[in-house]
C-alpha cells in the first residue's frame, strides 16, 4: 500500500498510549490507550492488555469512554483501573475471573492509588471538602470565593478546594478508612513491603499555599496513628518507594527549596527510620530525571529511573554507591513510562515509547540483555503508519557565538517535494516550551510532520536553557530570557541556512508557551522571519507573573520579582517591543489556559493592531494549557489550528497547500 504524506485530518488517525503496567506474573501487560470520539469530537481513553510476550492481538479491557491507571493486584485477581466516564475519577475493581466491576465508594474524587504488597489493601489518594456540585440552591452557586494563598488555580485542574487526604480500602468488607487529616495535602502514598508503614509526600508548613512544588517525605503506620516526618523540604519530590528490604526509602527531587528552576532532579534515598541526610544515586549523572514517572528498585542497592539525555528520555539503572548510571533503553526514544517485573531472576521491563517518526506503542523487554530488541505489543500505530509516510529527524551541532555547542533537529521534506525554490525549501524555527523544556517532543510529532509534509524543513533547537543537558547549561537561561537563548536560536538558524538547502528568504519561526514568548520577542529584535505562528505566548512578564498559575515561579527563571527587577521585566517583555515588529503574526490560544492565560495574547494582539500591524489571533473555547499535544484539545480545535497555520503561512510567502484555507 502507497502511504502519503501526513495531513492535518490525519490527526484522527493517531492513537497514544500511556502508563503500562505488567501483571504480578509477568504474563500479561495493562496500559491505558487514547484515540478520538468524533461525534462527541473529543478524546476518549480505554484500557488496553496483552500477553507480554507478543503472542495474540491486544484485547480491549473496558469501553471507556475515560479509563485510566491500570493496576494489576498482587494476588492476580484483579486489575484496577480510574474511571471518569460520569464526571471525577472513580476507582473500579475488574475481577479477572469474570463478572462486573466493583466500584470504590468514597468521599470525593480519587487521583492515585496503590494495592498493598498482600493485595489485602488498597492505598488512595482522595480530594476532600469540595464544594456539593449537586446542589440546586442558588445561594451555594453564587455565594463568593474566599482565595486561598497565591497558588491558588492549576492548569487543567481550575481552582484548588478541599484537601488530599490518604485512605485505606479493605478489599475483603470493601469499606475505606480515613488515616491521614488536617488543612494539609497528602500525595503519592507507597506501601513499605510488609504493608504496615506509608510513606507519601505533603508541605505542612505555613508557606505551603504561597510556594509550588515544595514537600516533605512522612510516613504513617498503615492502621492509623500518628505520621513522622521522613526528610526536610523538597523541591518537587515525586513517586517515594522502600526499598524491598523496607531499609530505605528512594525519592526523584531536587536538593533545595530555594531557586529550583533549571535545577536536575535527582535520586535521592532516605534511611527509612532515621531520615537525615539523603545518599545522592550516580553522583557523577549530571542529568535531569523525569519527575512523574516511578522509578523501581532492582534490588535493595540498585535502581531503574526515567532520565533527560540530549532531547531523548531514557530509562537508566544504578547502584547505591557507584558514581554514575548505565542506560536500559537510549538513543532517540523518548520513553513516557514503564514498568518492571521480576520473580527467581527474571526481569521484564514493560514501558511506552515513542519518537517524532514513531508513534507511541507498548514494548516488553528482558533487563538482563540489553542487545535483544524489544517486542511491540501495543498496535496503537498501526492506522497511522499504514496510511502516512513520516519524516525522521536528524541531530545537528552548531557553535554558538562564545564557543558553546548548542544542539538542533532537522526534519527536511523530501527532495520531490513541492514548493521548493532553486531545489531550497522554506525553513520554519520551532522553539520549544520551558524555559527548561527540550526538543523534540514527541507527543507533537503530528505537528512537525504536518509542516514538514507541506514543504518545510524544520529545525527543533535546545538553546542554553534547555533540559536534558548538564545541569549548568538548564541553569543559562535564569535572569535571562531574550538574551542568550535568542543568539542561541539565531546560530541554528545560521548554521540551517548555511548547509545550503533552505531558503533564507523564507524563513518563520513559531513556538509555543515559553515558545511563543521567544517567538514574540524574535520578531520585535529581528525582521528576518516572513512570519511568526505563536501560541499560548508570555508577551508581558510584570502581568504574566500576578495573572498565570505559577506566576511567582516565573520571578525564579526570570530573575527576580516585577518590583525589585522593574528594568529586566520591561525591557525582555515582548510588549515593549512591539512598535518595532514588522512581521506578520498568528496568535492562538485557549480559553482555558490557566499557565499562559489568554489576556497575555489579548495584550499582545491590541498592541499590534492599534499599531497597524498584520495579526490575526484565533482563541479556542475551553481547553488548557495542554491544548497543542494531539489529545489535549477536541480534534476539530487541532485540525482547525494546523490548516489555520498552513494558510497563515502560505499567504505571506510559504508554500501553498491545497486544502489549506482559513476555516471560517
Amino acid at each position: 500500500m502507497t502511504r502519503r504524506l501526513m495531513r492535518p485530518d490525519d490527526l484522527t488517525l493517531a492513537k497514544g498510549v500511556a502508563n503500562p503496567q505488567i501483571s504480578s506474573d509477568g504474563e500479561r501487560v495493562a496500559w491505558m490507550e487514547t484515540s478520538f470520539d468524533l461525534e462527541k469530537d473529543s478524546p476518549m481513553s480505554k484500557i488496553m492488555v496483552a500477553a507480554s510476550d507478543g503472542s495474540g492481538e491486544p484485547r480491549q479491557f473496558t469501553n471507556g469512554p475515560h479509563d485510566l491507571s491500570p493496576r494489576w493486584s498482587p494476588d492476580g485477581l484483579y486489575l484496577a483501573y480510574l474511571s471518569a466516564d460520569d464526571g471525577p475519577p472513580t476507582l473500579l475493581l475488574a475481577p479477572l475471573d469474570g463478572g462486573s466491576a466493583t466500584k470504590v465508594e468514597t468521599a470525593g474524587p480519587v487521583s492515585w492509588f496503590e494495592w498493598s504488597p498482600d493485595a489485602s489493601a488498597i492505598i488512595l489518594v482522595v480530594t476532600v471538602g469540595l464544594p456539593d456540585p449537586t446542589s440546586k440552591d442558588p445561594k451555594v452557586a453564587n455565594a463568593p470565593r474566599v482565595v486561598r494563598g497565591v497558588f491558588n488555580r492549576l492548569d487543567t485542574r481550575g481552582w484548588i478546594d478541599g484537601n488530599t487526604h490518604l485512605f485505606v480500602y479493605d478489599v475483603a468488607s470493601q469499606s475505606a478508612r480515613q488515616i491521614t487529616s488536617g488543612n494539609y495535602d497528602h500525595e503519592q502514598p507507597s506501601w513499605s513491603p510488609d504493608a504496615s508503614t506509608l510513606v507519601f509526600v505533603s508541605d505542612r508548613t505555613r508557606q505551603r499555599h504561597d510556594v509550588l512544588g515544595r514537600g516533605e517525605l512522612w510516613t504513617v503506620p498503615a492502621s492509623g496513628g500518628r505520621t513522622r516526618r521522613l526528610s526536610a523540604l523538597l523541591g518537587e519530590p515525586s513517586c517515594p518507594r522502600f526499598s524491598p528490604d523496607g531499609r530505605r526509602v528512594a525519592v526523584v527531587a531536587i536538593p533545595q527549596v530555594r531557586q529550583m528552576a533549571g535545577r536536575n532532579h535527582q535520586m535521592l534515598v532516605f534511611d527509612a527510620q532515621r531520615g537525615g541526610e539523603p545518599v545522592r544515586v550516580a553522583p557523577d549523572f549530571d542529568r535531569s530525571l523525569l519527575a512523574g514517572i516511578p522509578h523501581a528498585w532492582l534490588s535493595s542497592n540498585e535502581l531503574l529511573f526515567s532520565a533527560l539525555d540530549r532531547g531523548s528520555m531514557t530509562v537508566m539503572r544504578a547502584r547505591i554507591g557507584r558514581r554514575n548510571a548505565s542506560p536500559v533503553v537510549d538513543g532517540d526514544t523518548q520513553v513516557y513510562g514503564f514498568s518492571l517485573f521480576q520473580d527467581r531472576g527474571r526481569k521484564l521491563l514493560a514501558f511506552a515509547e515513542g519518537w517524532v517518526d514513531r508513534p507511541g506503542d507498548v514494548f516488553v523487554r528482558g533487563l538482563d540483555d540489553v542487545s535483544v530488541t524489544a517486542e511491540r505489543i501495543s498496535r496503537a500505530s498501526d492506522g497511522l503508519l499504514s496510511t502516512v509516510e513520516l519524516a525522521p529527524a536528524r541531530r545537528r551541532r552548531v557553535k554558538a557565538h562564545d564557543g558553546l555547542e548548542i544542539e538542533y533537529f532537522e526534519m527536511a521534506p523530501k527532495r520531490t517535494s513541492p514548493g521548493r525554490r532553486n531545489g531550497k525549501t522554506p525553513l520554519y524555527l520551532e522553539i520549544h516550551g520551558g524555559p527548561n523544556g527540550w526538543n523534540p517532543l514527541f507527543l507533537l510529532f503530528p505537528y512537525y510532520q504536518t509542516l514538514v509534509a507541506a514543504g518545510y524543513t524544520i529545525i527543533l533547537p535546545n538553546p542554553r536553557g534547555s533540559l536534558s543537558y548538564d545541569e549548568a547549561f538548564a541553569l543559562a537561561v535564569i535572569g535571562d530570557w531574550g538574551g542568550e537563548d535568542y543568539l542561541d536560536l539565531m546560530a541554528c538558524v545560521d548554521d540551517a541556512v548555511r548547509r545550503g538547502r533552505v531558503d533564507e528568504r523564507r524563513l518563520f519561526v513559531g513556538g509555543y508557551s515559553y515558545g511563543g514568548y521567544m517567538s514574540s520577542f524574535i520578531v520585535g529584535q529581528s525582521d528576518r522571519f516572513r512570519a511568526a505562528v505563536i501560541g499560548a505566548p508570555v508577551t508581558n512578564l510584570s502581568s504574566e507573573y500576578g495573572s498565570s498559575d505559577v506566576g511567582p515561579w516565573l520571578g525564579d527563571t526570570v530573575g527576580g520579582d516585577p518590583w525589585r527587577a522593574a528594568d529586566l521585566y520591561r525591557e525582555r517583555s515582548p510588549i515593549t517591543h512591539a512598535p518595532k515588529v514588522t512581521t506578520p503574526v498568528l496568535l492562538h490560544v485557549s480559553d482555558g489556559d490557566l499557565r499562559t492565560p489568554p489576556s497575555q495574547s489579548d495584550e499582545f494582539y491590541t498592541a499590534l493592531k492599534m499599531m497597524g500591524k498584520t495579526v490575526e489571533y484565533v482563541r479556542y473555547p475551553g481547553g488548557s494549557h495542554q491544548a497543542l499535544g494531539p489529545f489535549g484539545a477536541p480534534p476539530s480545535q487541532n485540525e482547525d489550528r494546523l490548516w489555520r497555520i498552513l494558510d497563515f503561512l502560505g499567504r505571506h510567502g510559504g508554500n501553498r497547500v491545497r486544502g489549506a484555507t482559513r476555516p471560517g
